[in-house]
């Protein structure tokens, strides 16, 4: 697979996953990036603007970061009681489709946790940078940054095998778009 049609995969399945999660996401409230972090989901010290995690409320507006990829609001979607065995969180972002003239970032980060340890965290989307690119229709790939990090811990494997853990944070294509450490 060539260059440009890895880029041209990635892409249509970013499209096709906001597609699937996005139209129930969207149907909420929007998290705000002013939120205070409450809880992380992900048991880590991020410190960063607030996105989700099991200390939502009510009316899904106070929330803890997933990853420190992305910046913007999103949209909140758990899977699972919180109450132990497996659950899901994970946020949505559509900013550069939903309100281009503030956002510029679209993919989703989502966290799973089996009996409150977190198991694997994914985070996968671009952000745009350069709308001028687009327009002048040179390079638009260039125009994106990727965002990108994924991390799996086996707890119960801990103390057994030497490394219970993997982190990745290398993008996994190679584009002219650049690469955002998260």
């Amino acid at each position: 697979m060539t260059r440009p049609q890895r880029t041209r995969a990635l892409a249509l399945a970013l499209l096709l996953l906001a597609a699937s999660l996005g139209a129930g996401a969207v149907a909420g409230q929007p998290v705000t990036t002013g939120a205070t972090a409450t809880q992380p989901a992900v048991e880590s010290p991020v410190v960063g603007p607030a996105t989700a995690g099991p200390g939502v409320d009510a009316d899904r507006t106070e929330v803890a970061p997933i990853t420190r990829c992305f910046t913007g609001s999103g949209y909140p979607i758990s899977i699972g009681d919180g109450e132990g065995g497996a659950t899901m969180e994970t946020v949505v972002h559509l900013s550069v489709l939903t309100d281009p003239g503030a956002g510029n970032e679209f993919g989703v980060e989502t966290a799973g946790r089996l009996d409150g340890e977190p198991i694997v965290t994914l985070a996968a989307g671009v952000r745009l940078t350069a709308r001028q690119a687009i327009a002048d229709g040179i390079d638009p790939f260039a125009a994106f940054d990727v965002l990108y990090t994924y991390e799996l811990q086996l707890p119960m494997f801990a103390g057994s095998v030497g490394d219970a853990g993997y982190e990745d944070d290398g993008s996994p294509i190679e584009s002219s778009a650049g690469a955002v450490d998260c």
